[in-house]
């Protein structure tokens, strides 16, 4: 019998929530502290930031159909594994998650800070409260320099995840969206999906530290 892809994503997904009986294995665990963790200043603790209101995105520029059916994916998986509420923004005035595509550095002229073209191939930006709750993100892509589908799709999930509360990198994670390294094509699984859930956990609190999550994570 044939299993369709959605029927297994679902198993994937069900899995996934109930993954907190099982808590994060030691390499998960090893990753999670090196990309959540972040100090504000010399001789402060590390703590982690998450976002603590609903996401209310939207796309502009390049609204190509593979770029706008990557993003609602990824928000969509995110919707299930998390407790966030997520959806596309109709409302101006509600919008906090801006997502800009182009092919050139004025395209992006008018959503940086300092009114200057992206002269790099993307970036992203948050606004966090001094209690580290996230409540603004910004994705910045320029599609012409990631030069293939592919990365420019691996490059709108590695965005979406710092801009939530994964900051960090780590080398230790080869095929993951974490991962240092441009991978060919970047496949969320479970390793990806327990850690996203361990920052989402509702016992976890924006500006906690290490010492404080890992009573609640061992």
């Amino acid at each position: 019998m044939k299993v369709s892809k959605n029927f297994i994503l679902f198993l994937l997904i069900i899995s996934s929530l109930n993954s907190f009986a099982q808590k994060l294995t030691e390499n998960e665990k090893i990753v999670f502290d090196e990309i959540v963790y972040k100090r504000k200043q010399i001789g402060e603790y590390e703590t982690l930031s998450k976002w603590a209101k609903p996401i209310r995105y939207k796309i502009y520029g390049d609204t190509s159909a593979y770029i706008v059916k990557e993003v609602d994916s990824f928000f969509n998986l995110l919707k299930k594994i998390t407790p966030l509420d997520i959806k596309k923004s109709t409302n101006e005035s509600e919008e906090n998650f801006t997502l800009v595509f182009g092919e050139k550095p004025a395209d992006f002229q008018a959503y940086t800070s300092t009114n200057r073209p992206l002269d790099a191939i993307g970036s992203y930006r948050v606004r966090a409260t001094n209690g580290g709750e996230i409540y603004w993100g910004q994705s910045l892509i320029n599609t012409k320099k990631f030069g293939s589908r592919i990365n420019i799709k691996n490059a709108i999930k590695k965005n979406i995840v710092k801009c939530i509360g994964f900051s960090g990198s780590s080398e230790l994670a080869p095929s993951s969206v974490f991962t240092i390294k441009n991978n060919n094509d970047i496949k969320i699984e479970d390793f990806d999906i327990h850690i996203i859930s361990a920052l989402y956990f509702p016992a976890i609190k924006p500006g906690m530290t290490r010492d404080q999550v890992d009573k609640i994570l061992k």
